[in-house]
């Protein structure tokens, strides 16, 4: 197996500097609004407000650029004071840098995480009004970003792996930047670029995933079992805490973790809600789950030693949030729980996604990855990004029924988030025949 190049993982550890900143079917989960922080940001005092805390301004990125491998980016994100405020700081592996500034107009916007505007149900607001507003905050984002991302795309195209390190909690979409330029094409960040999301840690040094596969599909999705006949599944017809069990336990390496289920973020009726992120076990009402918490519990042995994508397609399972029954600073997601535990890579939804087109970009995706398996996947995650925004370059009258129905499949497509090594491919077994 192929490993990291030593020129990433000093980038991601950030060796030799100080870096202290900071209407599609039934859908596969609940919602509703979040609070959240990563690695370590500004602690909130009891009504929620941000405490200030003072800290050093970050020094420039240009000498990061000599640790990126060529080809590759990267964006810092962090909360900058109070007021929901954010700094941005970036560097391309050629030495075109954004450096920090600070920006009075930079911070959190009211209304812009998909996964409390998009649902594929009830709820939430139109398509089109969520597109107008995302291409408003683009066109209104600092004037550095859009020219170093501007920079970067006429020094290598559009075929640069970008990573992006957000520690805000905001929920800020950068897949759905919209970057447009006289000279260049007009079109979504996810759409151009590969991008592979940072949790803040040392990404896997295995990049090449091969082996078995485990999944765990729910009874209403069988479609999503039928997408795996070709391959060597370990794991079939298994409980969500059976599939866990046997990551614990080493054993032979893993390709994929595939889970289809309902997700759950955040339930409002429960003493706990702030903290409540859970995969569903059976139909979405059933009552019966395991939430992020105990999943962090396991010891996912088998994803130390072997490494291994994982993949739950189910609603809001890339999202992050705190959890203030351990801390009020640190941010919590699955992808950070199976990443830490040794996984190469992780995709999950920042929303609710319609169950036939979740089923559909899975079906894409491993295509993709199965017939061209030296793709990253990043690679292939972008691609199906691209071929759904097609129908969003055509900004749609506000509250265009017939608009909305074709623009919820391009945002159920951007709601697929990759996190992990960017250079991380799939080849997994397939059955003999």
């Amino acid at each position: 197996m192929t490993g990291m190049p030593n020129g990433l993982r000093r980038a991601l550890l950030h060796e030799g500097r100080s870096f202290k900143p900071h209407g599609a079917g039934r859908a596969r989960a609940r919602d509703s609004s979040p609070e959240a922080a990563e690695g370590r940001v500004s602690p909130v005092d009891a009504l929620g407000a941000v405490v200030s805390e003072p800290r050093p301004l970050p020094p420039s990125p240009i000498a990061l650029s000599a640790s990126l491998p060529p080809k590759t980016a990267f964006l810092k994100v962090w909360r900058d004071g109070g007021a929901e405020s954010y700094g941005i700081e970036g560097v391309c592996c050629c030495g075109i840098a954004l450096a920090y500034r600070r920006q009075p107009r930079q911070v959190r916007p009211a209304r812009l995480t998909l996964g409390d505007l998009i649902h594929g149900g009830d709820g939430g607001e139109s398509p089109n009004s969520t597109l107008i507003r995302l291409i408003t905050w683009s066109k209104e984002a600092s004037e550095d970003l859009k020219g170093f991302l501007s920079k970067i795309r006429r020094a290598h195209g559009d075929d640069v792996y970008m990573i992006i390190e957000d520690l805000t909690g905001y929920g800020l979409p950068w897949e759905l930047l919209w970057h447009r330029d006289k000279d260049l094409t007009v079109e979504w960040l996810g759409a151009l670029f590969p991008i592979a999301r940072s949790v803040g840690r040392p990404t896997a040094a295995v990049t090449r995933c091969t082996g078995e596969i485990l999944t765990y599909v729910a009874p209403d999705m069988a479609g999503d079992r039928a997408l795996l006949d070709r391959f060597q599944v370990t794991t079939r017809e298994v409980s969500l805490r059976t599939l866990l069990n046997s990551l614990d336990a080493k054993g032979d390496p893993v390709s994929l973790v595939y889970v289809a289920c309902h997700g759950e973020y955040g339930r409002v009726d429960t003493p706990y809600a702030r903290a409540d992120m859970r995969l569903i076990e059976g139909p979405r009402d059933s009552g019966r789950g395991i939430s992020l918490r105990e999943i962090h519990a396991h010891d996912l042995l088998r994803l130390e030693q072997t490494g291994g994508l994982v993949f739950l397609n189910t609603c809001h399972s890339g999202r992050e949030r705190v959890d203030p029954d351990l801390d009020n600073t640190t941010l919590r997601s699955f992808a950070k729980v199976f990443l830490d535990a040794g996984a190469s890579g992780f995709i999950g939804t920042m929303g609710e996604v319609g169950r036939e087109h979740g089923y559909d970009l899975a079906k894409a995706l491993l295509h993709t990855l199965t017939e061209n398996p030296d793709t990253p996947v990043v690679v292939a995650l972008r691609d199906c990004r691209r071929k759904a925004s097609e129908p969003s370059m055509k900004v749609p009258a506000e509250n265009d029924a017939e608009a909305a129905a074709r623009l919820l499949p391009f945002f159920y497509a951007f709601m697929y988030t990759y996190f992990g090594n960017p250079q991380t491919t799939l080849r997994p077994r397939e059955e003999a025949r």
